[in-house]
């Protein structure tokens, strides 16, 4: 973990989270598992969950302190890791500011394969549990459009989980409910380039924000009772709801179950594919 000092952004200032608990700058290969054994004491782990292979040397590149992602081969987002699934070990957050100085490139055309994503999901599914029940957030997905000659970037929560009976077991069928961010509203999310932008999200119980270069882009608050609403930047009005479901199950989709994010911390992903490479400066992540 990098020793420097570091500004304390002001959003995760203002809720409290102002403990630098993760730093990678990727000044060399030294914060990364680069054996793939899953020894403790890196920041980033190679050996990625959901049967992926362990990345080879050729795959990833670290030069001039900046992490390139999406080298030589087709591409899945879970590249690099907070947490290794072979040493069940690593780094994993349960409410904190989580934020990574990026930037991307795109193909002519965007919709060549897998994009770039810095993105979390539940330890528990991480470790092998094939998407349960648990939460994800997308902190950055650069995402195409039809149409658009450039992506879009995205910041997304969702609840992936199982269907269940009458009674709320398990049946063991597999029915993603998915609640997207306001992508359909998005006038800033045009303002992409293929510069240098710092992606962040805030986590609180109950609360999720995202940010681009330190200003808040929208947010979504969540609870036991009722599906999420999403708030465009700071506008104390919800977005209408935007849902992702299973055809033919909406009937099976449960109100609150976003509350699964209060049970199981997040383990946190970098990923990319060769036509669309990710470069990353630095990864930071704030608590309390």
């Amino acid at each position: 973990m990098s020793v420097k000092q570091v500004p304390i952004p002001a959003a995760a200032e203002a809720a409290g989270f102002t403990k630098l608990a993760f730093c990678e700058d990727f000044d060399d290969y030294s914060g990364i598992d680069t054996s793939g054994e899953g020894k403790p004491g890196y920041n980033f782990y190679i050996d990625r969950p959901y049967g992926l292979h362990t990345l080879t040397e050729d795959e990833y590149v670290v030069a001039d302190s900046v992490l390139k992602l999406g080298v030589h081969r087709p591409g899945c987002l879970a590249d690099l890791s907070t947490y290794s699934k072979k040493g069940d070990t690593g780094y994993t957050m349960q409410y904190g500011y989580a934020e990574a100085r990026i930037r991307v490139d795109w193909p002519d055309d965007t919709y060549a394969g897998a994009w770039p994503a810095f993105w979390s999901i539940g330890k528990s599914d991480a470790m092998g549990k094939s998407w349960s029940d648990c939460g994800e957030i997308d902190v950055l997905e650069m995402v195409p459009i039809h149409g658009k000659k450039r992506p879009i970037y995205t910041g997304t929560l969702h609840h992936h989980h199982r269907d269940r009976d009458e009674n709320g077991k398990i049946t063991g069928t597999r029915v993603g409910s998915n609640m997207v961010n306001a992508t359909g509203y998005n006038d800033y999310f045009d303002y992409i380039d293929k510069e240098w932008h710092t992606y962040a999200v805030l986590w609180e119980p109950g609360h999720v924000a995202w940010y681009m270069d330190n200003k808040l882009m929208h947010a979504a608050r969540y609870n036991g009772i009722d599906l999420p609403q999403f708030f465009y930047r700071d506008s104390p009005t919800p977005l209408p709801r935007i849902e992702h479901r299973v055809p033919n199950l909406a009937d099976r989709v449960w109100k609150g179950q976003y509350n699964i994010f209060e049970n199981d911390p997040q383990v946190f992903f970098l990923g990319a594919r060769n036509e669309w490479p990710l470069y990353c400066d630095w990864v930071r992540i704030w608590e309390k």
